[in-house]
């Protein structure tokens, strides 16, 4: 793709280059190199672009790149105000702390910055100048006027005011704005909209899997790299998949074991390796048809006082209750026991039954602990606890079920579990959708219903039982009583 680019702006990508090389290191010790990919983004950055969106497949450096272009406006710009903006102030986090790691790394770097971690802000030692990590709170950045504004993952946004509102104050300062991201799944999201009006403009053009739109005025720029949807290009095909990928350093290699990884879901390929939009009207089911009964072992069960760890699920009035117990045999691999309550109709369920049955358990074997979400146990968790009974309160939060449907997915595909064939049981993992969050795929309700009608307890039980119990390190996240 040869686009035409002024003096002026090939001469500041070089100045920045320079500046990369010989004073950003890298955490592998080394300097940070420019990709081509880079350059060219830069160049329309440089060259006029008020406004920019930069899509490319997660894992090809745009957090870094960004984050060197923090500290080179606070290096270049008197005074300057740079916003790095997400939808959470964590995600905002991210690239905060790409760039105080470049700072930290250099010490000429740190007489010229100062980094405030408890302030998630940088601010220059020879004027007012300040980089700083927000999160997407409209009413607490009305008014700003931004020398550079970073906005990050704008897929994740729920509405477009941090992206009006920062886009309202460019002109206090000439400032420019860059929104980086992976491919979304709404097209009706603010990312969506924008990637539309791109989409829209004359001045488009596509050479490969990279598409560059340009407005007239050049004010507003947009690059986009990503396997295009249709039949003739096989997503399956990493090789294919590479093309999409700009970095040198995304390897074929690495995209294979990517792919071939058990906790890597279709859904997540599509958006994060090939840069496809995959809408939300499309549920996935959680875990491929026949291969839950791949796991069946006939008379699959644990022996007495063997250690274990409980996981509960209370659904009190209009959803089922489970309790499942696993344990790790001698082979290592882990055996799944699972007891499903069902409430009787028109009332609720006597958490009693759920309690006593868990002193049974404890009565048959060593109990490890009780994994549990507080949300409508933690009155029994207590009796428990004051009878003797070790109690885990797990957070079901995306933070915490996103790595540990991972974890469990990765276990299932690997064949680490067994089980007894427990109709419930099996009915339950079956009924599971993915559902696709900012942080990765966790389970949710089937809308269509499936085998289980829905109910999905019982693996819910199984995922925090698991959690805990394959955990290798304690998890401080989470509250024992």
């Amino acid at each position: 793709m040869s686009l035409q680019h002024s003096e002026s702006a090939r001469l500041e990508v070089e100045l920045f280059e320079q500046f990369c090389l010989e004073e950003l290191i890298t955490e592998n010790g080394g300097p940070f190199n420019l990709e081509e990919w880079q350059r060219l983004v830069l160049l329309d950055h440089f060259d006029g672009a008020q406004e920019m969106v930069v899509l490319v497949p997660k894992g090809n450096g745009k957090t870094t790149l960004f984050a060197a272009r923090a500290i080179w406006e606070l290096i270049r710009v008197p005074d300057a105000s740079c916003y790095i903006a997400a939808a959470s102030r964590d995600q905002a986090t991210l690239m905060y702390k790409h760039a105080s790691g470049f700072v930290r790394r250099n010490p000429r770097l740190e007489q010229l910055i100062d980094v405030k971690s408890g302030y998630r802000e940088l601010r220059s030692t020879t004027g007012s100048g300040f980089c700083r990590a927000v999160a997407s709170d409209a009413d607490t950045l009305d008014g700003i006027g931004p020398s550079l504004f970073l906005c990050d993952e704008l897929h994740r946004h729920k509405n477009t005011d941090l992206y009006t509102v920062a886009m309202n104050g460019l002109g206090k300062r000439d400032g420019k704005m860059v929104t980086i991201s992976t491919a979304g799944s709404n097209s009706d999201s603010p990312l969506g909209k924008l990637r539309d009006r791109a989409q829209l403009l004359s001045d488009r053009l596509t050479d490969g899997f990279h598409t560059r739109s340009v407005s007239d005025d050049g004010k507003f720029a947009a690059h986009e790299w990503a396997v295009p949807e249709g039949d003739e290009w096989d997503t399956d095909d990493v090789n294919v998949v590479k093309r999409a990928n700009p970095s040198s350093f995304v390897t074929v290699e690495d995209l294979s074991r990517r792919k071939d990884s058990p906790s890597t879901h279709k859904r997540d390929w599509l958006r994060f390796a090939c840069n496809q939009w995959v809408g939300d009207s499309i549920e996935d089911v959680w875990i491929e048809s026949g291969k839950w009964g791949l796991l069946y072992e006939e008379g699959a069960c644990l022996p007495e006082h063997h250690p274990v760890w409980i996981g509960v699920d209370i659904g009190l009035r209009h959803d089922t209750s489970a309790v499942v117990v696993i344990g790790q045999r001698e082979d290592g691999r882990w055996v799944v026991e699972c007891q499903v309550f069902v409430p009787p109709e028109g009332g609720e369920l006597e958490l009693s039954l759920v309690e006593e049955h868990i002193f049974d358990l404890h009565d048959r074997y060593s109990v490890q602990c009780v994994v549990y979400d507080q949300w409508s146990f933690s009155r029994s968790a207590q009796e428990l606890s004051t009878r003797g009974a070790i109690c885990v309160s797990f957070p079901m939060t995306n933070v915490r079920m996103v790595p540990a449907c991972s974890r469990l997915m990765e276990a299932i595909n690997r064949l680490e579990l067994v089980h007894n064939g427990d109709r419930d049981l099996q009915a339950h993992v079956e009924a599971a959708a993915a559902k696709p969050t900012e942080r990765g795929v966790r389970v949710s309700k089937s809308k269509s219903g499936g085998i289980g009608a829905g109910k999905i307890d019982a693996l819910i039980a199984l995922l925090l039982a698991f959690s805990v119990a394959a955990s290798e390190t304690p998890d401080v996240s989470v509250e024992w009583i």
